[in-house]
């Protein structure tokens, strides 16, 4: 867990266990980007498959855990993504804002809470994953804490701060979650008390708090300790104070946030920073400046603390901030072990396995405060932490999208507000401060509906602020996520590997002459074995006649665009004849 070497990717940490799949996901964290959550669906589709980089692959994947998966995220921290997909239609029902805990102080927890169940059989395997990044693209030094469980037949008490969590999050979301999904998270929270975990290698003890809702930490958290180690690429005064209880700490944290301190806050602290020789620059192809190819700043959160000859490993989201402690909403775990094996001279000292990535902090001139961007930031969280609601006017592909909400707020001068809808780039309208959001968007196709609203925030001095909202989505047409798919399948090679896909045949064992799934691009043949397709769709019949359901809606739409491989509607009306006489329909 905090060695350099030992590095895990989240998406590995979210794979089932062998011989389990993906029951439910419940995930909570600051900001998101779209791109980080679309590729969240790969970690539960086999490794081939996700390693494969086919974006057919990414749509079914997503398609089929959106009805697993809730993210929970704070309102006004969801990122527009640089170029759109229309993929992301289907995180709609996944994403839930949340307003803030209280005025001023955010909702900030980094959680992942999955629950698995065995492909054959009966067995439920649980997970917790509490990262100390958020569910973005960035390239930090971070830590990721992973325990594995099962259940037991009683409630364990050391459970309750997590279970309770998981069961405020519907209600502390901006928009409303359907009741499938609170019975599915109130499930996993269940689930969640009653497991027992297996604890990392030498640890003896764990704990969980969550803060923030009008938790706080005990006064004696961080009292009574010795050899203090705080990482925290945050750091205020107080809150520094608070983490080292006022006795000489080693502390490791970002150069930016070291140099804006007062002078006097790091006296007797031994102050290190991450060695820039760490990430690997290589040259700009456009001759620009170097970029770092690997992880580069830091973002982990980690406080040690020892006292006698045990030590305590404290790991979660909170940085060593007033905001962090005194209203945020926050998860800290805590690990207890042996200082023999967990103190910080083992870990920090000049032989130490951390040591060998850091360098003594040198004072630089401090960088210009983003005071500025904070402002726009805090403009958009409160904005987006109202209820917006995208109505769909009009037909036949001349669809019209009416955006309405709350009012933004006056009194933030010289600030100004636009919105646009994410399929329609250049649509941008402005807002009118003290005025309710009434905005009509559009023509657009039906796939260009969205529930996606991008606002973006300017200053006075042209410093720019962005995020999304998830509006509410009325009297969109039926069809309109069916058409998606059928813009992504748009030729017959990508229209049998979804078709592989949707029938649970991932290696596409009827498909003869494919490219090489990492090529994407490539075009291949468009041969298949035709007995092995017709005994998967009727076995498909049997097993998963709701599968097919999505293939009927999927083939007319395509039929006459050559997307279809030749001889297979020969094929699709024998089955879909029996599906019909098999429901009815006929």
């Amino acid at each position: 867990m905090l060695e350099p070497d030992g590095r895990a990717l989240l998406l590995d940490a979210l794979r089932p266990p062998d011989g389990y799949i993906l029951d439910s996901a419940v995930a909570t964290t600051f900001t998101v980007h779209l791109e980080s959550a679309l590729s969240v669906a790969l970690a539960f589709i086999p490794r081939r498959l996700a390693d494969s980089a086919d974006p057919i692959a990414l749509m079914e994947a997503v398609r089929s855990a959106a009805d697993r998966l809730d993210v929970f995220h704070q309102a006004g921290m969801a990122a527009a993504p640089q170029s759109h997909s229309s993929i992301v239609a289907f995180l709609e029902p996944v994403l839930h804002a949340v307003r803030r805990p209280k005025a001023g102080h955010l909702f900030h927890p980094k959680l992942w809470a999955l629950r698995f169940v065995a492909d054959e059989g009966e067995g439920v395997r649980m997970r917790l994953v509490v990262p100390s990044r958020n569910l973005t693209s960035d390239r930090s030094w971070d830590l990721l804490l992973q325990l594995d469980g099962e259940l037991t037949d009683s409630a364990d008490p050391v459970n309750e701060p997590v279970a309770r969590l998981l069961e405020a999050l519907p209600g502390l979301s901006v928009g409303e979650v359907s009741q499938v999904r609170r019975a599915r998270i109130g499930r996993v929270a269940d689930d969640v008390r009653r497991t027992r975990w297996e604890l990392p290698q030498d640890m003896t003890d764990i704990s969980f708090d969550v803060l923030g809702f009008g938790a706080v930490l005990e006064d004696d958290f961080f009292v009574g300790t010795r050899d203090v180690v705080v990482i925290s690429p945050f750091l205020t005064p107080a809150g520094l104070a608070t983490v080292t209880a006022g006795r000489p700490a080693t502390v490791i944290s970002r150069q930016a946030t070291l140099d804006a301190l007062p002078a006097d806050t790091l006296a007797g602290h031994d102050v290190y920073v991450l060695d820039p020789l760490t990430s690997e620059l290589v040259q700009a192809p456009d001759a620009g400046p170097p970029v770092a190819t690997g992880l580069a700043g830091l973002h982990a959160k980690c406080y040690v603390l020892s006292y006698d000859r045990r030590t305590w490993i404290r790991v979660g989201s909170a940085n060593a901030t007033e905001a962090a402690f005194g209203g945020n909403a926050e998860i800290i775990v805590t690990l207890v072990g042996p200082s023999s094996k967990l103190g910080a001279a083992e870990m920090f000292g000049d032989d130490g396995p951390l040591r060998s990535i850091l360098t003594t902090y040198t004072p630089q001139t401090p960088e210009d405060d983003d005071a500025e961007l904070t402002r726009l930031d805090n403009v958009l969280v409160d904005l987006a932490s109202g209820l917006f609601t995208v109505t769909v006017l009009g037909g036949d592909d001349a669809y019209r999208a009416r955006f309405t909400g709350p009012a933004l707020a006056p009194g933030e001068a010289g600030i100004e507000v636009s919105a646009r809808m994410i399929t329609l780039p250049g649509s941008d309208q402005p807002l009118r401060a003290g005025e309710p959001v009434d905005l009509t968007f559009g023509p657009m196709a039906i796939d260009e509906i969205s529930a996606f609203v991008v606002l973006t925030a300017t200053g006075p001095d042209g410093a720019r602020a962005r995020c999304l909202v998830l509006a509410d989505l009325v009297d969109a047409p039926g069809g309109r996520l069916d058409a998606v798919i059928a813009g992504q399948v748009d030729t017959p090679e990508k229209f049998l590997r979804f078709l592989a896909l949707l029938l649970g045949a991932g290696d596409s064992t009827f498909l003869m002459g494919a490219a090489d799934a990492g090529d994407a691009s490539r075009a291949v043949g468009v041969r298949f074995e035709a007995p092995g397709l017709f005994e998967l769709l009727m076995r498909a019949l049997v097993d998963h006649p709701d599968r097919l359901e999505d293939l009927a809606r999927l083939v007319p739409k395509v039929a006459g665009a050559g997307v279809l491989p030749p001889g297979f509607a020969e094929i699709w009306a024998v089955v879909d004849a029996a599906r019909a006489e098999g429901s009815g329909k006929q």
